[in-house]
């Protein structure tokens, strides 16, 4: 890996990976002596960048202007770590944020992996690809991400343990259409692997001919990404929160995963965790995701067949605690005093301190807190399906 790589140190690259964060409302991990905690980023401007924190929890730190945040980020499914400094604090849009300056440096922090091009996931095409153990077994994958040395691939079929599949130091045959007639047949080893993703590093036998066009591939790629994240940068920064709030307000955000009833809405900003959490109560339960930035709950699930009343077919409410603006505690009590919701409303997050979640979670008009970070599915669906029992029949 060449410094170039390793480093980001051109200004105008790194207003853009902050800008497309903002845009995705992502969330950066903030480090201050001994604190950690993730906080979505909300804006940039070119001198200072604002990530959603409360005045409490700022003071709460001991933060003062001047002292050094350490932040890690992830854009392009790249990780990076860098040093900012705290500028100060201020309300935006009605919302308490924390300022920091802009990094001069972004660095890699995920050097190991066969990683040099990610293409972005809203523009660019899914390679499919194969690749073989030593038992001669075909397995199916997708094109995670692009190196000089070898490919990061996940496997197709989910149920699949990988570690049944592969060891390191394996070898594999690689075969992956790139673009056209153009594609890649290359014999390759197991570099790492982890749960549903293997990294194959390009073996001493890959021929030389086939390796230079993949490259050259690549560079042809990052240079069009390039292009168009040059079209997609704003010189003046970010200044959007508002809009993007006004757009996402405007537009039906509200997503069906599984179509079928009993339909459980759940508030989250992670796709992922939606779509899983769909997979895995699919036999009994319907799943709408709303990605909830601001306003009335009930104006934006019309997607699901809001009715008179406005909820619908939802007969429970789940708020992750991964949301863009609001937290679950305020979505909650939004949920209960100000729209008067019918159904009930329970809060989902990681097992960490569980009982005073759920005692803050009850506090706030929820009927119960459920740690979904472990996933454990079954003791999801019997919470769900008890709560469900319970106001069904009430």
């Amino acid at each position: 890996m060449t410094r170039s790589a390793a480093l980001l140190e051109d200004a105008t690259a790194i207003r853009g990976v902050l800008q497309r964060l903002c845009l995705a409302g992502a969330r950066l991990e903030v480090a201050y002596k001994s604190q950690r905690a993730g906080y979505p980023i909300l804006t940039e401007d070119g001198e200072r960048l604002a990530f959603r924190m409360s005045f409490e929890d700022i003071g709460a730190w001991g933060l003062k202007p001047g002292e050094n945040l350490a932040i890690k980020l992830k854009d392009r499914g790249l990780e990076y770590e860098c040093v900012v400094s705290h500028a100060g604090q201020e309300v935006l849009e009605g919302v308490e944020t924390c300022l920091a300056t802009i990094p001069r440096v972004l660095r890699r922090s995920d050097l190991h992996r066969l990683a040099d091009f990610i293409p972005d996931r809203g523009a660019a095409q899914i390679h499919t690809a194969t690749f073989t153990n030593t038992r001669n077994a075909i397995i199916d994958g997708t094109v995670q991400s692009f190196g000089e040395e070898g490919l990061e691939l996940v496997l197709r079929n989910t149920k699949q343990d990988i570690r049944e599949l592969l060891r390191m130091g394996e070898e594999s045959l690689l075969d992956v259409p790139l673009e056209g007639d153009l594609r890649l047949c290359a014999p390759t080893t197991v570099a790492y692997f982890g749960e549903n993703l293997v990294g194959l590093r390009f073996s001493k036998q890959v021929d030389a001919k086939a390796l230079d066009q993949y490259r050259t591939w690549i560079q042809d790629q990052q240079v069009l990404q390039a292009q168009q994240d040059k079209e997609a940068f704003s010189p003046r920064g970010f200044q959007e929160a508002t809009a993007r709030i006004n757009r996402a307000a405007a537009l039906p955000t509200v997503k069906v995963l599984v179509d079928r009833d009993p339909m459980i809405l759940l508030l989250t900003e992670k796709e992922d965790f939606a779509r899983r959490l769909g997979e895995a109560l699919s036999r009994k339960f319907g799943l709408a995701m709303l990605d909830h930035i601001k306003g009335p709950v009930k104006a934006q699930i019309k997607g699901i067949d809001a009715g008179d009343e406005g909820w619908g077919r939802a007969r429970l409410v789940v708020v992750h605690n991964q949301l863009r603006l609001a937290s679950p505690l305020e979505l909650c009590r939004q949920l209960m005093d100000q729209e008067g919701c019918p159904v009930p409303v329970i809060l989902v997050g990681t097992e960490e301190d569980e009982g005073k979640k759920r005692h803050h979670a009850l506090a706030a008009g929820a009927v119960d807190y459920v740690a979904v970070e472990p996933f454990r599915i079954l003791a999801i669906l019997r919470k769900l399906d008890e709560t469900l029992r319970l106001f069904e029949g009430s």
